[in-house]
């Protein structure tokens, strides 16, 4: 019931979102500034001009199916006019993108069970001006970026900030419909160079309840091309800062958060099926993950091999080894956690005893979405409040149980 009332309330509660700035200078902040954007999505000069109101909701949300085009209006030769110039990126770059919140966001001032099914960048090849766009289906075959799931649900702080997501917005509950919400994500360093239609793709009340905004992107190799065009422009090529909370990092800093960042060896793990297995489970074959260091926020995926046909359910249980005497918990997208297997019911349990302050955390994670399933990956972010946590080494699948 709680769920229903509540997905009732949120449909009905004002326009739905879009993004207003496809390449912003503050990353985390807390109020919008028409001078910190350098590009703009398709059509922007109707929708969401230079110098409006910022979230004014002028009809430019858009909201597609897997069969229908994730773009608003079509590609033509006035998609982008006067100031409004469409987006260069390099490629290794990081990215934010602004957004207004139009009322969808936990907090204090709403609750915690807003919705959010997930965030994407997809992209394709861009068309000839009058070809029509791809389908979303096709685009989604194409991930550039995943954004993540903003945490939802009871015993959610949703005061914390920076956080995956949609809802990364410091200022909510000050205009809840006007606030600034960003995202930031890296550009692959190995992104081939060329001309894209990117799509943001945010699933609202449920996995297909879409809403995305498309913009036309020119991948190009290094800082160097990206500064000869953006200063032809006539505009800034000062990098994404973060606010006044944190420091910047420049534009090699990562998703979620403000502090620098290490990338770590990919990890060893194995994946089970059929029946569990206790320990290091019995069975052949090796997921890969990924994770970032840096202090306060750690964000990553868990690859899994895929499920075979027929799968409804799948248990995963995954290990956790770091540096901290924190009891913060992880925030998982596409797939729920049910629980821990430490032995005392802790969270944290000591793996040595030797002072070192090495702790082994393990969650039980479940998924049962058929699209989550099918995605064979689960994404995870922590926010620690302790500045010497450490993610020492990669998250590690130890068994997990189709069925």
């Amino acid at each position: 019931m709680k769920l229903f009332a509540l997905s009732a309330f949120s449909a009905g509660v004002a326009a739905h979102s879009w993004i207003a700035c496809t390449d912003y200078l503050e990353k985390n902040g807390r109020y919008y500034d028409h001078d910190l954007c350098r590009a703009w999505p398709r059509d922007a000069h109707n929708y969401a001009a230079i110098g409006g109101t910022f979230g004014g909701d002028r009809g430019f949300d858009h909201k597609p199916n897997s069969g229908s085009s994730p773009c608003k209006s079509s590609r033509n030769n006035n998609n982008y006019q006067g100031e409004h110039h469409s987006t260069v990126y390099y490629q290794g770059q990081q990215v934010v993108l602004a957004h207004p919140m139009k009322n969808h966001g936990t907090g204090p001032c709403t609750n915690p069970y807003i919705p959010d099914f997930g965030n994407w960048i997809y992209a394709t090849p861009q068309t000839e001006p009058g070809q029509a766009d791809q389908v979303l289906s096709v685009f989604k075959q194409n991930e550039v970026a995943d954004l993540g799931r903003s945490p939802t649900g009871n015993g959610v702080d949703t005061e914390a900030y920076p956080k995956i997501g949609y809802a990364n917005a410091p200022a909510f509950c000050e205009d809840t419909d006007k606030s600034l919400g960003t995202y930031s994500f890296n550009i692959p360093v190995d992104y081939p160079a060329g001309s894209y239609t990117f799509s943001w793709v945010w699933a609202f009340n449920g996995p297909t309840d879409y809403y995305s905004t498309c913009f036309e992107v020119e991948i190009v190799n290094d800082k160097a091309a990206r500064d000869d065009i953006v200063l032809g422009r006539g505009q800034s090529i000062t990098t994404a800062i973060c606010d006044a909370t944190g420091t910047s990092t420049g534009e090699a800093g990562s998703t979620v958060g403000c502090d620098g960042a290490e990338t770590t060896q990919p990890p060893t793990t194995t994946q089970g099926t059929g029946t569990e297995t206790g320990g290091n489970g019995g069975h052949s074959g090796a997921g890969t993950g990924d994770a970032e260091i840096r202090t306060n926020q750690m964000t990553g995926n868990i690859i899994l091999q895929p499920a075979a046909s027929g799968i409804t359910r799948r248990e995963i249980h995954v290990v956790f080894f770091g540096e901290c005497s924190d009891d913060a918990v992880p925030n998982f997208w596409y797939a729920d956690m049910t629980g821990t297997t430490s032995g005392d019911g802790s969270l944290l349990r000591k793996r040595r005893s030797d002072g070192t302050g090495l702790n082994e955390q393990h969650f039980v994670l479940v998924q049962t979405a058929a699209e989550d399933i099918q995605r064979a990956k689960i994404g995870f972010h922590w926010g620690f409040s302790n500045d010497g946590c450490e993610l020492l080494e990669m998250p590690s699948v130890v068994h997990v149980t189709d069925s």
